[in-house]
């Protein structure tokens, strides 16, 4: 897979070649781990109301060592820490990350909370990129979440009151794999083309269209969570792009992009 991927992005194709290695990379999608188990991931959970105490212990920990590090006022407390995504649900793999919510009040945050929560978004990322922390084999992702934000997850689970802010339930999925593959297919396209714009040196051009693309991706799984759950066209199409190093493909355009538009020589 990673291979045909590669020769998408970094080989000038025509009309007809691009078609064949799309219809490749269509072939060789792996849908394996989308699937329904009959339990919540035993590594995880003691049964399906009881998360194990040595990993919600260990969450809790991670979750409050981080918000510590913001500084912020000591007036803004952590509300909830919350479990969510695959690993609170019955839809887990050995791709399931520890999606980990710290709810807090961002309306603390003062006249420009917005600016502030981007820029603690911010923050959040680039310490995930820095940090390799697993529990139980999963990585862990930390999430920054405003109190009055919608989060739209089929399960959610508070660590902090240990119990279910929305029960995560077995559900019967039929994967749409013939618009999976046509949205997939398309972002890879545009990814390519983006790419030969970096080969060409308009570095300006593709830092727009990366943040533009990334947007796109974003607003697409939003809609899919949105409308169809954790199992939407939109949501399995962002979960394989993410898998198959697209998603850092993108990144590290965008990077590079900037680093070479202001580097002199």
């Amino acid at each position: 897979m990673k291979g045909l991927i590669k020769k998408l992005l970094r080989e000038g194709l025509d009309g007809t070649s691009f078609a064949t290695l799309l219809s490749e990379v269509t072939d060789e999608l792996d849908y394996s781990s989308f699937k329904i188990h009959d339990t919540l991931n035993p590594k995880v959970w003691v049964d399906d109301n009881t998360i194990d105490p040595e990993v919600q212990k260990a969450l809790i920990r991670i979750a409050d060592d981080y918000f510590k590090a913001l500084e912020l006022d000591p007036d803004i407390q952590i509300l909830d820490i919350t479990l969510t995504g695959s690993l609170a649900n019955y839809n887990w793999s050995r791709f399931s990350d520890a999606d980990l919510h710290i709810i807090f009040d961002a309306n603390q945050l003062g006249d420009d909370k917005d600016m502030i929560k981007d820029l603690l978004d911010v923050k959040t990322r680039a310490w995930n990129l820095k940090h390799d922390i697993k529990v139980k084999g999963f990585d862990v992702e930390l999430y920054l979440q405003p109190e009055d934000q919608p989060h739209h997850s089929t399960g959610v689970y508070s660590l902090m009151n240990s119990e279910w802010v929305t029960k995560s339930e077995k559900v019967d999925s039929t994967l749409d794999k013939e618009c999976i593959a046509k949205k997939y297919n398309n972002v890879v396209k545009l990814v390519s083309d983006i790419e030969k714009e970096y080969e060409a040196g308009d570095y300006d051009e593709v830092i727009l269209k990366v943040d533009r693309l990334k947007d796109k991706i974003k607003k697409m799984r939003q809609s899919g969570l949105d409308t169809g759950g954790e199992f939407s066209c939109e949501n399995i199409v962002f979960k394989l792009l993410r898998r198959n190093d697209i998603i850092e493909k993108l990144n590290d355009l965008n990077t590079n992009s900037y680093d070479k538009s202001v580097t002199i020589d």
